[in-house]
């Protein structure tokens, strides 16, 4: 009975019992392993203590474990600086040579190589003007016309050697190399393409060059319009080219009308006449065009200059056998004409602002 009573209140006492499965013997276990654990972790500490401080009293340094006095290095990855394009390009640009800004120096070297050639019949049967001397017609202008050329190779240098000088700010050779770089080099191989054609006496196909010729100064002079600033910040891009591209309107008429003499027609009579006045008449015309859609005047300046060229070639007084009184009176008309509608124009621009 004493017995049963103690055993009663042991385990009323015990946390651990359990009413079903007697002592909670796992919970014993694992107090007692924990105690085992720590009582052996005390003595490995004990012990350690120890072996440094006799490494001490004999003049050894204590062994520290590198990880516990270096801190862990941690390999980070950081991105780079974001660069623009023409930085990423200088590095390669340094270890390559870049020929793109040397093309258009050379060709153009090359053009006015051909065209002293052709000047002079130096190395080609025929000079460019006795070619056109064996196709006479009324649209061609007097010979001091053709003097145009100088100013427009004159000019042509100013876009040229924009690559070159270190005060044209990063804007503008972008603006070249964009717009003009890749149709200079263009028009500049059509240029000597149509020298040779025309000197050889090929009339179809040098009529072929210079209209594409022509072509490839409309598309550059038109994305060159699109720039807002163009007139004012780009001025020396924009004054060679409109004046070239207006002077090869002009020349594609004048080779035309040369081939159709080629091909048998009366380039001095009635009939060329009238197809004088046309032509002359399509020049102004498209000069126009192209004056109202690039917003740029300089390209009717060809167009007037020819006006002056055929109004002297066709004059009574002229010494061209072949002068005709009718192609006189229209040229005056026309460019009479012409002052009126681009002075209008000017004027109605000049009130919208």
């Amino acid at each position: 009975m004493t017995s049963s009573t103690r055993e009663d209140n042991q385990k009323e006492t015990d946390s651990s019992y359990d009413p079903l499965f007697g002592p909670d013997v796992e919970t014993e276990t694992y107090e007692e392993t924990n105690a085992s654990v720590d009582s052996q972790w005390e003595s490995e500490s004990d012990k350690h203590t120890d072996d440094m401080s006799t490494s001490a009293s004999e003049g050894e340094e204590p062994f520290v474990s590198e990880s516990a006095t270096e801190p862990e290095e941690v390999d980070v990855e950081v991105e780079p600086p974001l660069q623009s394009e023409t930085e990423t390009a200088e590095p390669q640009s340094k270890k390559s040579f870049n020929w793109r800004p040397w093309v258009s120096p050379v060709l153009f070297a090359l053009v006015l190589l051909v065209n002293y050639l052709s000047a002079t019949a130096t190395g080609l049967p025929r000079t460019l003007a006795e070619v056109a001397a064996t196709y006479p017609n009324l649209v061609e202008p007097a010979s001091f016309t053709f003097g145009i050329w100088s100013v427009i190779y004159g000019l042509t240098i100013l876009p040229i050697i924009v690559e070159f000088i270190p005060l044209v700010d990063r804007e503008t050779r972008d603006v070249y190399k964009r717009k003009i770089r890749p149709f200079a080099w263009l028009w500049m191989v059509l240029n000597i393409a149509w020298v040779f054609a025309w000197t050889y006496n090929q009339i179809l196909l040098s009529m072929v060059l210079i209209f594409a010729y022509g072509f490839t100064l409309a598309l550059m002079t038109d994305k060159l319009s699109k720039i807002e600033q163009s007139k004012r910040k780009f001025w020396f891009l924009t004054l060679p080219m409109s004046i070239h591209f207006g002077w090869i309107i002009v020349a594609n008429f004048a080779n035309l009308t040369t081939m159709m003499v080629d091909f048998g027609f009366d380039g001095i009579g009635m009939m060329g006449a009238f197809w004088a006045v046309a032509a002359l008449t399509l020049v102004m015309l498209l000069g126009l065009f192209f004056y109202r859609s690039q917003g740029t005047m300089l390209v009717m300046l060809p167009a007037f200059w020819t006006l002056i060229g055929v109004i002297a070639q066709q004059a009574p007084t002229s010494s061209y056998p072949f002068a005709n009184t009718f192609v006189f009176v229209a040229s005056i008309v026309l460019f009479v004409l012409g002052i009126i509608v681009v002075t209008g124009i000017e004027l109605a621009r000049r009130q919208k602002k």
